[in-house]
């Protein structure tokens, strides 16, 4: 699959255990808050400048779902489990799960199979439902 944007799913696909990613929704841009920041103080700021900055909430900018509330692994296993029946291939992607970071490693071994957009247009769903869900609680409309 040969894709001309990154999209909302990539970057969800792509957040990794200890991982914060925020996303500024009017320019659908992904951000450092603090570097966002800066460009609202002096040269030389005091306290009373970091004091007078805009909110994040203000600027539209929103943590992403954590690495927790996606729970990779769930959906990894069900693709695994529920999808795929190449014995051998199976195996391999389950042991990679049994690991603390099997992320890297589960994509690497899909792709090595050539399964990988198999894979990716499976979760789309899956991931598209956790960003409808982040829009809903934080009560942001994209793209209307």
């Amino acid at each position: 699959m040969e894709k001309d944007k990154y999209t909302i799913i990539d970057v969800l696909m792509d957040i990794h255990d200890g991982e914060c990613v925020f996303l500024k929704t009017d320019t659908m841009e992904l951000v450092n808050p603090m570097d966002y920041l800066r460009k609202y103080l002096p040269e030389n700021p005091t306290a009373e400048d970091y004091e007078k900055l805009p909110s994040k909430k203000s600027l539209n900018i929103y943590p992403l779902p954590s690495y927790e509330e996606i729970e990779h692994k769930n959906i990894m296993s069900e693709y695994v489990h529920n999808i795929y029946d190449n014995k051998e291939v199976r195996k391999e992607l389950f042991y990679i799960l049994r690991n603390h970071n099997y992320m890297d490693k589960f994509y690497e071994c899909l792709k090595k199979y050539n399964l990988y957009d198999d894979y990716y247009n499976y979760a789309s769903d899956y991931y598209n439902f956790i960003f409808n869900d982040w829009c809903e609680k934080y009560n942001i409309k994209i793209g209307k």
